[in-house]
């Protein structure tokens, strides 16, 4: 194997409790996670990889079962000057609750917390996770990091409730394609189930609805991570809290409006800019996507007369309209 060196996961993505994370810090800040780091080309260093990738269900094969014990928190790509690679960390199922964040979110304000639990495993509180960073190309394994040793709850648990079965990755990027050109949600449903009828989806000639892992019907569930999706394709990591929101309001109730302003840093400079003792305009746009909301942007001439964006507004219609 090659010269190890420590590596830290990035932490702050996984879906970890409060007393998990402490935890998982602590490891970090003592360097008692495992870093295993393989030569690319090395033939018997990529043996060992694979027998070690095996070995804690996360080969190729073990991470497409439904019944596999992790679930992907992260992914990254980048380019080096030997090889394309990617990085994937994964997490547990059986290491974190029900939407964490959410909950604590929701209890603030007094609504009703949603605690039934959809992963197919029982939470144990398991602190194990693993980041692998593998060649594009061949799937090569550069390094496995993290920590590795489950809890004694998580290594006795068996599958509680039918896992769930995830949508066929040409479904999501057929649907991407259609979404970068404008067409709305309606378009993307009537165009797969158009494409299941004729079959124009990839391995679909071996499809077997009986016992494939995958589906290709494009349910309202699959629409977040298609959004998800398209802004990772334009750079914005949607895990991030975002900085640029200096109003926010939740549509919580029938009678509620959805509410958000953004204005980033440079929309800040633009308005003390060109739009401070001058004139404000105000550009509104109807039916911006499927759940029907509004937007206005705020604008500012500039030198040239020409419309500088200074902050945007995006809400829901009135109940009823």
């Amino acid at each position: 194997m090659a010269p190890i060196q420590q590596r830290e996961v990035k932490i702050i993505y996984l879906s970890l409790t409060e007393s998990q994370c402490h935890s998982v810090d602590e490891i970090y800040k003592s360097s008692r996670q495992t870093t295993l780091s393989f030569i690319l080309d090395d033939t018997q260093d990529q043996e060992i990889a694979l027998t070690k990738l095996a070995e804690l269900g996360l080969d190729q094969v073990s991470r497409t079962a439904l019944e596999s014990r992790w679930t992907v928190q992260w992914s990254t790509t980048w380019e080096t000057n030997k090889a394309r690679k990617n990085g994937r960390c994964f997490n547990g199922k059986l290491s974190f609750q029900i939407n964490q964040g959410r909950q604590r979110d929701k209890r603030k304000k007094g609504l009703q917390v949603d605690t039934k639990r959809r992963n197919p495993y029982q939470f144990t509180g398991c602190l194990a996770h693993v980041e692998i960073v593998e060649r594009i190309q061949d799937g090569a394994v550069t390094s496995i990091c993290g920590v590795f040793v489950h809890n004694k709850g998580c290594d006795k648990s068996v599958i509680q409730r039918t896992p769930e079965i995830p949508l066929h990755e040409h479904v999501y990027e057929e649907a991407l394609k259609q979404l970068q050109n404008g067409a709305s949600i309606t378009a993307i449903q009537e165009k797969n189930c158009a494409m299941i009828n004729e079959k124009l989806y990839r391995d679909m000639d071996t499809y077997n609805p009986a016992s494939a892992n995958v589906r290709y019907l494009f349910l309202q569930s699959d629409h977040a991570t298609l959004y998800q999706k398209a802004s990772k394709e334009l750079g914005v990591d949607a895990r991030l809290q975002p900085k640029a929101v200096f109003h926010y309001s939740a549509r919580a109730e029938a009678e509620d409006r959805f509410e958000v302003c953004i204005s980033t840093p440079e929309m800040d400079e633009g308005a003390n800019k060109y739009a401070h003792h001058s004139q404000v305009i105000l550009d509104g746009t109807f039916g911006v996507c499927s759940s029907r909301l509004l937007l206005f942007i705020a604008l500012a001439a500039d030198k040239d007369k020409k419309g500088v964006p200074i902050a945007f507004f995006l809400f829901s219609a009135a109940t009823g309209q």
